[in-house]
């Protein structure tokens, strides 16, 4: 299998997004997977759960977890094709490796080896490790993600059977940076070889990909100047050519003169950008990017994600996220950049992160909560 080796020099701008320096820890095992499993049908037997017929098969339910089986039979030798862990009493069924729901994402990538530590790979994906070769067991561990959110984590194990290749593993689903739910599988028939071998090399070549990376929560960095990209464009010398080849030509566009220069404003679907045409010499420089729809703002911020989640990609100079204004990092009263502060009013909230690009250019990044949910992101020059 390809390892990751060296990570592109942008990488040595984030940190760790949940591990430190730890102890190897060793891949899941079919035999890990077992015992789980025959616990899971122990409880369900002293639970005395009934099995109940469904158009996908049979099941067995109990508080807080599920059971799909291969046949109206619940025993110790009943073949399990799934498991559904989800919140429930307080005795919950846990995971493999004490994993459980409600747990946060940092502290379950713990729970299993993890060869990439800055989760490099693409937007959508990213491999934890690859462990073994076929015609041997070989355990793979995947983070599926949008962006910077964290949708899935899934252990799994591809062994070879007398008509192809098996596979077994184990789904963390995650919603706001915690477990929601966990789910075992077991693939009701064999894969061709050639199939497997297709998926785990296709799993080595995401492996080479560093295009993109988790920002670090741990210990971040006040805002940047190389942070201010909103929809793949950089703030700093952005053009409306630029703007246009990214993201095609503007749904509307409107010019308006202005005593320090015309004021060029273009928008897309979730996107608007103003330019200034200074009045001395011409020059149209870009004055603000407003974003309010599913694109990616500076650390991978994106409209729609909790408060909470948003100022964990900035410094916070407190403990917990703050009920009431207060100021997050830096001068801020003296307006001094680089800063950040933060102004409550009621259920909702603005941020503003100040910093100096060079030049005596500062730069205002406003963050505009409501309800506790980020609105609209915008960037603009002071």
């Amino acid at each position: 299998m390809k390892r990751l080796t060296c990570l592109a020099l942008v990488l040595l701008m984030a940190l760790p997004f949940a591990v430190s320096a730890q102890a190897p820890v060793a891949p899941l095992t079919m035999e890990e997977l077992n015992t789980w499993t025959a616990q899971l049908l122990a409880r369900a037997m002293e639970d005395k759960l009934e099995i109940v017929k469904t158009a996908a098969g049979f099941e067995a339910q109990g508080e807080g977890y599920t059971l799909y089986l291969a046949h109206d039979d619940l025993s110790a030798d009943s073949v399990l094709l799934g498991v559904l862990l989800k919140p429930g009493p307080d005795d919950a069924l846990p995971g493999p490796r004490g994993t459980h729901v409600g747990q946060p994402v940092n502290d379950l990538l713990l729970a299993f080896p993890n060869d990439n530590p800055h989760l490099a790979g693409t937007e959508e994906a990213a491999v934890l490790y690859m462990s073994g070769n076929l015609p041997t067991p070989v355990a793979t561990g995947v983070l599926r993600r949008s962006g910077q959110t964290v949708l899935l984590i899934e252990h799994e194990l591809y062994y070879l059977a007398d008509n192809g290749v098996d596979r077994a593993g184990v789904q963390y689903t995650m919603d706001e940076n915690g477990v929601a739910a966990i789910r075992y599988y077991a693939a009701s028939e064999a894969q061709p070889l050639a199939d497997a071998e297709a998926a785990l090399t296709a799993l080595s070549d995401l492996q080479e990909q560093n295009a993109y990376f988790a920002f670090d929560t741990a210990n971040p960095e006040p805002l940047q100047g190389e942070d201010l990209t909103v929809a793949g464009l950089h703030f700093n010398g952005l053009t409306m050519e630029t703007a246009v080849a990214a993201l095609g030509k503007p749904v509307h566009e409107e010019t308006v003169e202005d005593t320090g220069g015309d004021i060029r404003t273009a928008q897309w679907d979730g996107v608007e950008i103003a330019f200034v045409k200074e009045s001395k010499d011409g020059t149209e420089i870009v004055d603000r990017i407003t974003l309010t729809g599913s694109q990616e703002g500076p650390r991978g911020i994106r409209v729609g994600e909790p408060m909470a989640v948003v100022l964990s990609r900035l410094p916070y100079d407190g403990g917990d996220v703050p009920e009431r204004s207060t100021v997050l990092y830096g001068d801020a009263e003296g307006q001094v950049p680089p800063y950040g502060t933060l102004q409550m009013a009621g259920n909702d909230a603005q941020a503003y992160y100040a910093l100096d690009v060079g030049e005596g250019q500062g730069v205002l990044m406003t963050l505009v909560f409501v309800s506790g949910t980020l609105a609209e992101l915008t960037i603009a020059r002071l």
